[in-house]
């Protein structure tokens, strides 16, 4: 499944966090430290220590793992048109397919990884010990290299405000809770605050929201038939946003609807990965795109 900037700035940057885990801890719910932080300025780091929050799980405190410094270049970002188009969705009850999902027109912003420079990835690729990404064949390839909980991830330049995303992954080994998705609204480089809404291995899905007060479930852990679980699969992840009301989409069929205002501003997206299960759990992510809506 292979789905489907005038130059604004000379943007790149990336974010990569650590959430380890007991043996005796499940992983449905996560918290997040930042760690490796690149953009056009000189290098940042930033991290945090958070709670681990699990339904049954006591929470514990976390101590911040460092990570090796990202490598450094310069990107040229080009900007998309501002003109919201119309989306034409059929949106039906939760788990319900919506035939189809289609959007009008070409998307405001699309990356099918041609290079890697809309997510700061050059030919070296990147590698901290925990999370390797690289650009083969078309594709943004992201690694979990160990089974630690990492929690690695990728941001675009673009903050749009009402939107529908999209974006198209094929996963090779994974197992049980090994986790990818996508990180919406974002409102900087450095705290890894934002929505996350992940997939696993195993067939569930969770909507988190992760800012200063800590990670909190918004939706899930659910199991959904609309993924396409286990490995050697392809699954395509789509959130829909108008306001403060988000629609959650895997594989054109609607599986959860939240509201929530806490990031009301336009913020960042792209995708992230968390091995729980596998090492050197995999994930590719051919395209990912989104159409402005009113």
């Amino acid at each position: 499944m292979r789905f489907g900037l005038s130059l604004l700035i000379m943007v790149i940057f990336l974010a990569s966090c650590n959430l380890p885990l007991s043996s005796t801890q499940t992983p449905d719910l996560i918290a997040t430290e930042v760690a490796n932080i690149l953009t056009s300025t000189p290098f940042l780091e930033a991290s945090l220590t958070a709670p681990i929050i699990t339904p049954d799980v006591v929470v514990t405190e976390i101590t911040p793992i460092p990570t090796k410094p990202a490598p450094t270049s310069i990107l040229t970002v080009v900007s998309p048109s501002d003109t919201p188009i119309e989306v034409s969705l059929t949106s039906t009850a939760t788990n319900t397919p919506t035939s189809p999902i289609v959007p009008v027109g070409e998307p405001t912003w699309k990356e099918t990884f041609e290079t890697g420079t809309n997510f700061g990835i050059n030919a070296d690729g990147y590698d901290d010990g925990n999370t390797r990404i690289s650009i083969e064949d078309g594709a943004m390839k992201m690694v979990s290299i160990n089974v630690n909980s990492w929690r690695g991830w990728r941001l675009a330049s673009q903050k749009p405000k009402n939107y529908f995303l999209k974006a198209d992954f094929e996963i090779e080994n994974c197992a049980g809770s090994d986790q990818y998705g996508l990180i919406t609204q974002a409102p900087d480089f450095d705290s890894g605050y934002g929505y996350y809404f992940g997939i696993t291995c195993d067939g569930r899905y969770s909507i988190q929201k992760w800012n200063e007060n800590g990670l909190s479930n918004l939706e899930g852990w659910q199991t959904s038939t609309a993924i396409n679980s286990g490995a050697n699969q392809q699954n395509q992840i789509g959130v829909l946003k108008s306001a403060n009301s988000y629609q959650y989409f895997i594989n054109e069929t609607k599986v959860a609807e939240v509201q929530d205002d806490f990031f009301a501003a336009p913020g960042f997206f792209g995708p992230f990965i968390a091995g729980l299960s596998s090492p050197n759990f995999t994930v590719k992510l051919y395209e990912i795109a989104y159409w402005l809506i009113p």
